[in-house]
């Protein structure tokens, strides 16, 4: 059995070669979704908000559809903590993706990162030193990266089927940049060519018959940039809001003549079909609009219980690489520039928040 495992947060992607007898395995389906299943294990619905499910599949669609993959990805093992720890069903790591089944495991719910290596996995294999920046870029959160992390990043290309725990951060800022620079598909077509486990020079010669560069020009050309976006709220892609499947709830337009605003009234309840969580004591919801002329608009964040219970953030990032979100606080009231273009925008508050948050955006 071979196996890349990720030792913090996130996991990575195991491939099982199974022989033998093996005993049945019973699904305790909690839903079964259009592009993904929950399977539970200890688990029940009454666990996550009322829109975690439905966030999931929405979520697995956006990958589909960013890789090009037209069928269903296959399902998502949720455990309970306990279960996880007495099946350990990742041999030791906090989470994993199963390639010969294509099952995702995991104790939490949302986790991201592990639909990627489902969405990877349907699209063709990836050696680790990809497939893993792949899953830090599309996933739902992320690891920084470090200038430091430089020397790294050219020791895992040389071998680019191992993994390090402190690879990812690196990795997923160096994906991010070659799909800027060449575009997803590109770095898929390297993979259909490398396989899993390629050597560093063959990953070099697949990445120069592809992009036209050797890994060594990559790296140098890569190198500058580093420290321009190394947080992973700058690199990673917000595929649900910005990707190209749409998968997010669309706003509308907010436009510069006036015509056009934002007027939303969001409630964060666990138990309303919209609200995902709850995790790490976050629940949140998320959506999309879009913008027609760049200049000065005026925002309000209005909260039934502002006093009561503080903490209800706003995340907003325009759709565009390396862009920096901006954290605006509930009850915020003035002037914010926006550029014209797409906007990605998650509202987050504590996991026991019950009340209406209200969103305004106008010229």
């Amino acid at each position: 059995m071979d196996r890349l495992s990720k030792l913090g947060a996130l996991g990575g992607v195991v491939l099982a070669l199974v022989s033998g007898c093996v005993e049945p395995y019973e699904p305790n389906w909690l839903y079964r979704g259009e592009w993904i299943d929950i399977d539970g294990r200890d688990r029940s619905a009454e666990e996550t908000c009322e829109g975690t499910f439905a966030y999931v599949d929405a979520y697995a669609w956006a990958l589909a559809a960013e890789f090009g993959v037209s069928e269903h990805l296959g399902s998502y093992r949720w455990y309970s903590h306990e279960e996880y720890d007495a099946e350990l069903p990742c041999d030791g790591a906090s989470a994993c993706a199963w390639v010969e089944d294509r099952t995702a495991h995991t104790p939490l719910l949302p986790h991201e990162h592990e639909m990627v290596h489902l969405a990877n996995t349907a699209s063709g294999m990836c050696p680790s030193a990809l497939t893993e920046g792949l899953a830090e870029v599309y996933g739902g959160y992320s690891y920084d990266s470090k200038t430091s992390d430089f020397e790294r990043l050219v020791a895992r290309m040389e071998a680019p089927s191992g993994l390090s725990p402190g690879d990812y951060g690196i990795l997923g800022r160096f994906a991010a940049y070659l799909v800027e620079r060449f575009g997803l598909e590109a770095v898929l077509d390297v993979c259909r060519i490398t396989g899993r486990y390629p050597s560093g020079a063959e990953l070099s010669a697949a990445m120069e018959s592809v992009v036209g560069m050797t890994t060594a020009e990559l790296l140098a050309d890569f190198e500058p940039e580093l420290g321009e976006c190394n947080e992973a709220e700058r690199y990673r892609w917000r595929v649900f809001g910005c990707g190209v499947g749409e998968a997010a709830p669309d706003l509308g337009l907010l436009s510069g003549d006036g015509e056009h605003r934002i007027e939303t009234t969001f409630t964060l309840d666990c138990a309303n079909a919209a609200t995902i969580g709850p995790l790490a004591d976050r629940i949140w919801t998320a959506a999309r609009f879009d913008v027609d002329a760049s200049m000065n608009y005026d925002l309000w964040i209005s909260e039934e219980q502002l006093v009561e219970t503080p903490g209800v953030e706003l995340k907003l990032v325009k759709c565009e690489p390396c862009a920096r979100p901006e954290t605006i606080p509930s009850g915020f009231f003035g002037t914010m520039p926006l550029e014209a273009g797409r906007y990605s925008l998650e509202l987050h508050a504590p996991a026991d928040f019950r009340a209406e948050v209200t969103l305004s955006i106008w010229q």
